[in-house]
Order: C-alpha cells, then sequence, then structure tokens
C-alpha cells in the first residue's frame, strides 16, 4: 500500500498541471498495481476510503464524467473539477467539499516524509520505519542492517565553495545513494551531512559489499560547481540486527560509532561495528589460512597468510604486507581437519615487526554456527589439555 501511495503521490507531483499525462500515468498505475490503486488515488484526492472495485468503478466514471463535462462545456475541464462535481452531483459522496491544489497537497505529504533538500527521507520518517523493520525482522527472524554515512570534511567544502555548493554535493551524494540501494531499503538525511540507511534482511557481508559500492561510486564521482571540481568522500559505519543488538536505538548508536571509528582510520572507508572482546583468552593458532579482502561486489583474489594465536573474537595473523585498518576481509582457515570455514572480520591492528613482516589483528564480525562451533571445539581442547 505504501508503495503504491507513494507512486500515486510522485504522479501527482510530475503532472499536477498536465491532466492528460495525468490521468494517462494513473491508468498505468493501476496496469501495473491493480485495483487497489484506484482506492488509493481516490483516498489521497477526496479522503474516502472505497473498497477496490467501488473505487474501480467511480475512477472510470470519473473519467467518463470528465468527458461529458468538458462536451457540454464547450471547453476544458480540470480532473479535479470533474472529481469534485462527480462526488457532489453523481455519487454524492461528498458534502463539504475543500478545493485544495494538487501540487500543495502533494508538497504538504512530501514535507511529512521527505527531506526538501536531498528527496531523501527526513528523521522522523527513519525513526518510525526504523521500528516496524526491527519488529518484522524479529518476527521473521531476519537479518537488518543501518549503514550510517557521513561527509567527510564538509564543512571545508562549505567554508571554501560555499553552502550552496554544499547543498550541491548533498544532493548529488544522495542521487547517487539511491542509484545503489534497492526499494525496500530506506535511505534517510539523519542531521547535517549524515545518511543512515535501513538495509532490510541484509547481514554484514551484504551490508559492507553495498556500503563499498557506494563510497567507491562517490569517490570517483565528478563534482564540478560553479567550474570548480570538487573532491568528495565518505566514511561510514554499519551495525547488524541481531549480531550487534536487537534494539533500534543501540542499533544507530553502534553504527555511528563505527563511522566516527572509520574517520579516525583515515576517513573514505566502511568500519562495520565489533565489540572490544579482548577479554577472551588467545590460544595459539600456528596455521597457514586463506585470505580474501572484500572490494565493492568482488573479493579479491587469495593470498596466503600464517595465523599466531585465535579468541572466540578475533584471530592475529601474519602477513608480507600491511593492510589499512578498516579493510573487512573473509578469511578461510582449518583446525585441522577436513571441515573448512569462512568467517568475516575486520582489520584493527596492523603492526610492522620486522622487514616486510605484519601482524594484522581482525575482530570477527559475523560467525555462523559451524565456524562458531569449529572455534569452541578448539579453544576448549587447547584449554583443557
Amino acid at each position: 500500500m505504501r508503495l503504491i501511495r507513494d507512486k500515486v503521490l510522485q504522479c501527482l507531483y510530475n503532472y499536477s498541471d498536465q491532466d492528460e499525462n495525468l490521468i494517462n500515468e494513473l491508468n498505468r498505475i493501476i496496469d501495473d498495481m491493480g485495483v487497489l490503486t484506484c482506492s488509493v488515488i481516490l483516498n489521497v484526492l477526496t479522503h474516502l476510503d472505497l473498497p477496490s472495485r467501488e473505487a474501480e468503478k467511480c475512477w472510470h466514471e470519473i473519467i467518463s464524467h470528465r468527458q461529458k463535462m468538458r462536451d457540454l462545456l464547450g471547453r476544458k475541464v480540470k480532473l479535479a473539477t470533474a472529481i469534485c462535481d462527480y462526488f457532489c452531483s453523481v455519487h454524492l459522496s461528498l458534502k463539504s467539499p475543500v478545493v485544495v491544489e494538487i501540487r500543495i497537497f502533494e508538497n504538504t505529504i512530501k514535507n511529512i516524509k521527505y527531506d526538501k533538500l536531498t528527496g531523501l527521507y527526513n528523521r522522523h520518517f527513519f525513526d518510525d520505519s526504523l521500528q516496524r523493520e526491527i519488529n518484522r525482522a524479529k518476527r521473521y527472524k531476519t537479518d537488518l542492517s543501518i549503514l550510517f554515512l557521513d561527509l567527510d570534511d564538509f564543512k571545508q567544502v562549505n567554508d571554501t565553495f560555499g553552502h550552496l555548493a554544499g547543498d550541491y554535493l548533498l544532493e548529488n551524494i544522495a542521487e547517487i545513494i539511491r542509484t545503489q540501494i534497492r526499494s525496500e531499503d530506506i535511505a534517510a538525511r539523519y542531521g547535517g551531512e549524515e545518511i543512515i540507511i535501513i538495509l532490510p534482511e541484509t547481514g554484514k557481508i551484504q551490508g559492507l559489499i553495498l556500503s563499498e559500492r557506494i563510497r567507491k561510486k562517490i569517490e570517483e564521482a565528478n563534482f564540478v560547481f560553479e567550474d570548480k571540481k570538487i573532491i568528495m568522500t565518505i566514511s561510514g559505519g554499519l551495525a547488524s540486527l541481531p549480531i550487534d543488538t536487537t534494539n533500534g536505538a543501540d542499533l544507530v548508536k553502534y553504527a555511528d560509532t563505527a563511522m566516527y571509528k572509520a574517520k579516525a582510520a583515515g576517513k573514505n572507508n566502511v568500519i562495520a561495528f565489533s565489540e572490544n572482546k579482548r577479554r577472551y583468552v588467545r590460544i595459539n593458532f600456528v596455521s597457514e589460512i586463506q585470505v580474501h579482502e572484500i572490494i565493492c561486489e568482488n573479493i579479491r583474489d587469495i593470498f596466503s597468510a600464517k595465523s599466531k594465536n585465535i579468541s572466540y573474537s578475533g584471530i592475529l595473523f601474519e602477513n608480507s604486507f600491511p593492510l589499512i585498518l578498516g579493510t573487512n576481509l573473509q578469511l578461510q582457515l582449518s583446525f585441522g581437519n577436513d571441515v573448512m570455514i569462512q568467517i568475516l572480520g575486520t582489520v584493527v591492528r596492523v603492526e610492522a615487526i620486522a622487514p616486510d613482516c605484519f601482524d594484522i589483528g581482525v575482530c570477527f564480525l559475523n560467525i555462523d554456527k559451524t565456524a562458531e562451533n569449529e572455534i569452541s571445539r578448539y579453544l576448549q581442547e587447547k584449554v583443557n589439555s
């Protein structure tokens, strides 16, 4: 229903002064979305709640009524006029109709849900949507992720190029984000230069892939304002339900925390939230592991590294070259049996220990049941031995 309503409102906005195009487009939406659309159209325009079949009949009669009025009066008749006359003199549903220009009505609706500058949803709509999506994720036992994005050095852009340039960037970055997310994702302007995205049915791996794709698109974008090229990057933080929390406020807070870590790590990157669980005992684990670096939709070629120790929360391995803090990795390893496990993690420590030799500390982000059981079994064996 919400999707149909949004389509109808957008149609009214686009063709508010072009009745023929408006009717054709509304009929196309009816063909695509079904007769329920007729109920939505008439509810938006008149606040009448009519059953789908009755609304469909009324819609066709309104179009016919408009044509009859045109023939009798010998001039064009607005759709709004035909609707008003139909429900006042034919269907007799409206007692005291109020005339409101469609564009004004639609703008009022838009202001309730959308940020005026970026066209993204506003903070109020985000807050309502987050709790609804969390309830749905809990009910159906699905993943949910929050991506918190912040433009890097945005104040410097405003100070150097002016606030109109900042507005230009926000508009264009919002459009880039819209092109990368799905229709079911909810992107909102959280405040200032902060943008937050609800990602239903999305775990950490998929969320990181999407965030990296958005980050790269913005990094490579050609922003030109008044013949001046502006280079812009973003930093982001990702938190997921249920692995990090099941509480909406904490989910936003953790994504925000991870975003600030991304800023501290040098900006222009996205970091997934992870709690500091160094209280877990670390056990020696010397083995060859396979490492994949997650970049956009792709995972780079495998490279081998030598692990040194492991805990419930992370792993330390030795590598011949450094990795950037916040880099997301997929690790493949085995504990001496035939079971190969895969774990998603993020780089939280890089230390040079010799020429061409680096300790890489990785915090686990997402562990499936098989991996969890294997790690637990190995640690218990070592503790008990």
